[in-house]
Formats: structure tokens, C-alpha cells, sequence
């Protein structure tokens, strides 16, 4: 079986990318490890300063530029796509999410790549209903929260489809893996979000009863599952190849504000008190209000609101997941304990604040 000696990560200097090449940063840098080479494939990559890691500049939708990046490689980690709840023109969602992983597994099967993991998202099982400790048996939604989770299972669902190590030519495998709601250092969605509306003085209250549970996991932990289930393919594990994975961790599962609590009280900036409430039904009044202001403004003023549907949907229902499939076929188990988790990302934000990055919401 083909070793991991080049790996091209799409996206490489995103929030997942620049955990995955940390995750893989140690077999770089062992001799008695095959792993000669990290391509980071990214709109803006910057300057790597180690050796045996290559910044290359583009964009998924660019066919011939994937094609050259994929020469050579071994495996791919596709974990470039356009992160977005209503904000982004629909047809660069589509390009980027679905025609751009359509590009990236033409590149490989142009190279004779032999493995293809594929980052998925939880959203991809989310309708606006509860989702309660389900497993990779759990259909997609017959209408999905919003474009973006749409766009993320059509990928998901080329990516598996094009699963085939029997083919003659241009064998290849391929998996896709399904974080739930990843936090961490360098995350610009979950975490910042929360500090900037509390900032702004825009969350007055909590939303819901607060009972809602929210799965979350540390960005390091979904790298170092990635990093298994591409080691895994190339071994040729016929349990892993053509299957989805959700990740999750060791992180406290509760409603999401609870789980945040600790974090932006480290950073001075508490949340509302818990019996401080706004009913689930009035949100959704309220967000469907503020997403046609934001639609009617759009032409003259790009406001992008923190109160829509989608968001009002995620934290006042259950979102959880069984992750036991990961641990029992990848081998997959925490490599970072919540502690661990929660200091890290704390320390990050502080320097984030620190430096100034909210001053100007």
C-alpha cells in the first residue's frame, strides 16, 4: 500500500488548513516518517516558513491550477469552501462548494491520486428540527437550513460517488468527515461571532429556554481525525472508504451559550444571565423580519445580520451527534482534552482582542 510521502491540503491556510498542517507538521519533521511534503493550496497562502511545506496560490474553481497542485501527491484534503449563511451571491457559493469539488476530484483522478478526504459539516443533516444523537444513517433533511448546508451535501455526495479503487486508470478512495461545530484558535465563525455581538451590545438575552444542546469539538481534534481517515484510505481499509464520519470530542455537550460561557468570561466580555430569555417563536418572528431589512438595505448597504432564522434554528434545537462510528473504524479518539481545548482558544482570543482585531465592528 502507497505511503503518505505528499499530501495537498485545499484551503490549507484556513481555520481548518492551518490545524491540519500543525496536525501534520511532526511526521514532517521526522526522518524515520514517509512524509516528505505539505502543499498548501489557498487565495491566500502566505510565506511557509518551514521546510518541506509549499504555499501555492489559487482557487478551487481554477480547474488547471488544481491539476498542477495534485502532481505527484498521494492524498488530498479538500477543506476549501465558502463558509456562509445567507450573505454570500448564490452562484459563488455553488461555484466554490460544488463545482469547485468537482475540480478538485477532476485534478485528482488527472494525477492518479490515490486517496480524497473530503471536509463535510454537520449542517448537512440540519432542516431547521431537532437533530438528537444521530448517526451517519441519518438522511439528508428534505429541505436543508440554508444554501450553504445544501451546497456542502451536494460535495459531499460527488466526493463519495466518485469512491472507486477498483478502477482501472485512476483508482482512488475517498471519505468525507462531518465536524460538528469546530472552535478554536484562528476561528473566524463561532467563537468571534459570540464576542462581537456581545461587544456591540446586541445579544441582551439568551435565545430559547436554554435546554437546547449544541455539539461542539476542538479544531485540532477534527485535524487529527482527518489526517487518520486519509492514512486509512491509502492503506486501503474497505470499512473507510465511500463512508462519512460526524466528528466530535471530549467538549461539555451543552446549549451553546452554556458552552460559551467560560470562554467570554475569560476574555471580559460575560454573557446575559441564563433567566434572561427570549422565546424561540418571537426569534423567529423577529429573524425573519431583520433578514427582509437586511434583503431591502442589500442594494445600497451590505448588512450582514447576526440574527437570522438559520442562526436562531442551530441554537434553540438540539444538535447532536454519535461519534462512535469515527472512534471504532478511523481509530479516532481526542488527541486534545477539553481543558487543553478551551485554554488554547482563550489565549487566542485574548490576543486577538489584544491586538485589536474586534475594535472596528
Amino acid at each position: 500500500m502507497p505511503h503518505l510521502e505528499r499530501i495537498l491540503v485545499t484551503g490549507g491556510a484556513g481555520f481548518l488548513g492551518r490545524a491540519l498542517v500543525r496536525e501534520l507538521l511532526p511526521e514532517l519533521r521526522d526522518p524515520d516518517r514517509p512524509l516528505r511534503e505539505i502543499r498548501i493550496f489557498d487565495r491566500a497562502p502566505g510565506e511557509p516558513d518551514e521546510p518541506g511545506v509549499i504555499a501555492i496560490r489559487g482557487d478551487v474553481v481554477d480547474g488547471q491550477a488544481l491539476v498542477e497542485a495534485c502532481c505527484g501527491v498521494d492524498a488530498v484534503i479538500h477543506a476549501a469552501s465558502l463558509v456562509d449563511w445567507g450573505h454570500v451571491p448564490p452562484a459563488r457559493l455553488r461555484a466554490v462548494n460544488v463545482a469547485g469539488t468537482e475540480r478538485v476530484l477532476e485534478a485528482c483522478r488527472a494525477n492518479g491520486v490515490q486517496a480524497l478526504v473530503y471536509t463535510s459539516s454537520m449542517d448537512v443533516v440540519c432542516g431547521g428540527r431537532p437533530v438528537v444523537d444521530v448517526d451517519e444513517t441519518f438522511p439528508f433533511p428534505e429541505r436543508f437550513l440554508n444554501l450553504y448546508s445544501e451546497t456542502k451535501a451536494q460535495a459531499e455526495q460527488l466526493v463519495l460517488a466518485a469512491n472507486d479503487p477498483g478502477h482501472a486508470s485512476a483508482p482512488i478512495r475517498t471519505c468525507a468527515l462531518r465536524p460538528a461545530g469546530m472552535y478554536g484558535e484562528g476561528d473566524p465563525y463561532h467563537v468571534p461571532n459570540v464576542v462581537r455581538v456581545v461587544r456591540s451590545g446586541q445579544l441582551g438575552f439568551r435565545p430559547g429556554n436554554g435546554r437546547a444542546r449544541f455539539h461542539h469539538v476542538y479544531v485540532g481534534n477534527v485535524a487529527h481525525a482527518h489526517v487518520l481517515a486519509t492514512k486509512r484510505l491509502l492503506a486501503g481499509d474497505e470499512r473507510v472508504s465511500g463512508a462519512r464520519y460526524f466528528v466530535v470530542d471530549d467538549s461539555p455537550l451543552e446549549n451553546f451559550f452554556v458552552f460559551m460561557e467560560p470562554i467570554l468570561e475569560a476574555v471580559g466580555h460575560p454573557l446575559p444571565p441564563r433567566n434572561r430569555t427570549v422565546p424561540y417563536p418571537l426569534l423567529l418572528v423577529l429573524g425573519t423580519i431583520v433578514e427582509a431589512a437586511a434583503a431591502l438595505c442589500r442594494p445600497f448597504v451590505q448588512w450582514s445580520p447576526a440574527l437570522t432564522r438559520s442562526s436562531i434554528r442551530l441554537v434553540c434545537h438540539d444538535h447532536t451527534f454519535d461519534g462512535s462510528r469515527a472512534r471504532e473504524e478511523l481509530g479516532y479518539k481526542p488527541v486534545y482534552g477539553n481543558d487543553e481545548s478551551l485554554a488554547r482558544t482563550i489565549e487566542w482570543l485574548r490576543a486577538e482582542i489584544a491586538r485589536g482585531a474586534f475594535d472596528a465592528d
